[in-house]
């Protein structure tokens, strides 16, 4: 694994681990970490297998057992790496790529900001009314179930994770999120807009107010994982591509859960 590869996943493992930690979620064992939840698809799934370092081949076989009952969410995220090394392992456990993003990473002294707002404004969330808000934009824009109580958990912790909410001529459009990690990265996530806003430009504007929050705070690298429809909007952004993590599930009662 490269070492951007391992920094960009590095952000969004300790995320999500922060997550669980925070909504007192989190499941740890020897080999891996997961949040299962019941009132929300996100941050729901199986991640950091082998704590970073390159796991057992059997593992695999173990996770497909508990998945099958129900005693782990369906959702197993990997780095390109680690899924290139083991593909034959998670295929003959049952596992199939369900959703694949691309890693990519950003020196923000070289970044490409934009200055006009266009009509767009910000807000920090602060309560609980807002992350009802954000709850309802992120839900409709990624078309998973993300429970507001989950957000709330991460409230008041400014100093590692900062939401905000988009509004488009005083409408609210879409949302995003950073976190910092304990190497100094920031981490960009959950960058999302309404369905009725797209094409409007919310997910440049959206990511050049975090970039510009992280440059405030003092930090040099931001690091996000784009899906096909976001690529071209953060390359434009000066972006650079690294590698792809991939989300495997298995098909249960017929239907991937």
């Amino acid at each position: 694994m490269i070492q951007r590869e391992k920094d960009i996943i590095n952000n969004l493992f300790e995320f999500w681990n922060f997550v669980g930690n925070s909504s007192k979620t989190i499941l740890v064992a020897p080999d891996f970490k997961a949040i299962n939840l019941h009132d929300s698809d996100w941050p729901k799934r199986i991640f950091d297998l082998g704590k970073r370092a390159d796991p057992e081949n059997s593992i695999f076989k173990q996770l497909s057992s508990q998945i099958a009952q129900r005693s782990l969410p369906n959702s197993l995220t990997l780095t390109e790496s680690v899924s290139f090394r083991h593909k034959d392992h998670i295929s003959e456990a049952g596992f199939f790529p369900r959703l694949k993003q691309l890693g990519m990473i950003i020196n923000l002294s070289e970044a490409d900001l934009l200055d006009d707002t266009a009509g767009f404004t910000f807000k920090a969330v602060r309560n609980a009314a807002d992350t009802d808000l954000y709850a309802s934009i992120a839900s409709q824009s990624f078309q998973y179930r993300v429970d507001p109580r989950i957000l709330e958990s991460l409230l008041n912790n400014d100093n590692r994770v900062k939401l905000f909410i988009c509004f488009y001529d005083d409408a609210a459009a879409g949302c995003g999120l950073i976190f910092y990690d304990e190497n100094e990265y920031a981490g960009l996530h959950m960058i999302g807009t309404l369905p009725q806003f797209r094409g409007k430009g919310v997910a440049s504007y959206m990511t050049t107010h975090l970039m510009k929050e992280c440059i405030k705070d003092g930090k040099m690298h931001c690091v996000l994982h784009a899906s096909a429809a976001g690529e071209k909007v953060y390359v434009k952004l000066g972006f650079t591509p690294v590698k792809q993590i991939v989300t495997y599930s298995l098909q249960l009662d017929g239907q991937p859960s």
